[in-house]
């Protein structure tokens, strides 16, 4: 059986593979199951003092598997497990950082908002397309998009839904450090090793006061995005949405 997670463990720092390269590393129910397993293993191991998430091939994700979203419109209770994902990477009590090639849609960008550390190369393609799908924003995006950038610019990003590029993401705050292609994953790397070198005490404790003055909100705010989300999955709009998207491929 193929694993579409890859793990490393290695100097303290936990190195999460996404691994669907033939699919741009879409995301299935299995894959979120398994990285929210890997998350709580980090949680609760002394030995792991930061996670870095990555995607193998040339993308980072193309966020959720849609062929399969389509049929959880009859079964929308197992996007719970979906649900369980969001509400680990957002409640993560130790540093998270991602490096991003290639396409980021979807969850693929929003899992980002709650990393602490951000590395993009500049060719990475950013989009959020929930709307265009039927759908709303999801991962307290809808809370922490205008945090960063202000209503008019987030319903622009959320609602309309364009790609941007890395530049504007280092401008609007959503990644740390741009660079050049092929470059993401040894400079992730390298803040990485940085951060786990550090006392990891103090290092949780600093990212939870950074985060403890809006944390309540993003739970919040996860909890009613994944309520409409749910009910938006199921009607004709996202089903005509989706219809009309995969016919394209």
């Amino acid at each position: 059986m193929e694993n579409f997670i890859l793990e490393k463990i290695e100097g303290g720092v936990q190195t999460l593979t996404l691994n669907r390269p033939d699919k741009k590393n879409a995301i299935t129910l299995t894959m979120y199951q398994e990285l929210t397993s890997a998350l709580d293993k980090a949680k609760k191991s002394h030995d792991i003092k930061a996670t870095l998430i990555t995607g193998s091939g040339n993308d980072f994700s193309a966020g959720n598997d849609l062929a399969e979203f389509v049929q959880l419109a009859q079964t929308p209770d197992k996007l719970n497990i979906t649900f369980d994902f969001l509400h680990a990477n957002a409640t993560h009590p130790k540093p998270l950082i991602a490096a991003v090639e290639g396409m980021a849609v979807g969850i693929g960008v929003t899992m980002l908002l709650h990393c602490d550390l951000v590395v993009a190369s500049d060719s990475a393609k950013f989009i959020l397309p929930f709307v265009k799908l039927g759908l709303v924003p999801e991962a307290a995006s809808s809370y922490l998009i205008p945090n960063l950038v202000g209503h008019q610019k987030a319903f622009e990003l959320l609602v309309l839904g364009e790609a941007f590029d890395t530049k504007t993401a280092f401008e609007i705050g959503l990644v740390n450090k741009a660079c050049n292609a092929g470059d993401a994953y040894s400079i992730a790397s390298e803040y990485a090793a940085k951060v786990s070198e550090l006392p990891s005490e103090a290092v949780q404790l600093s990212k939870a006061l950074l985060k403890q003055p809006y944390q309540d909100k993003i739970e919040l705010t996860l909890s009613r995005e994944s309520r409409v989300f749910k009910e938006r999955l199921s009607s004709q709009e996202a089903r005509d949405a989706f219809t009309a998207f995969l016919s394209k491929k």
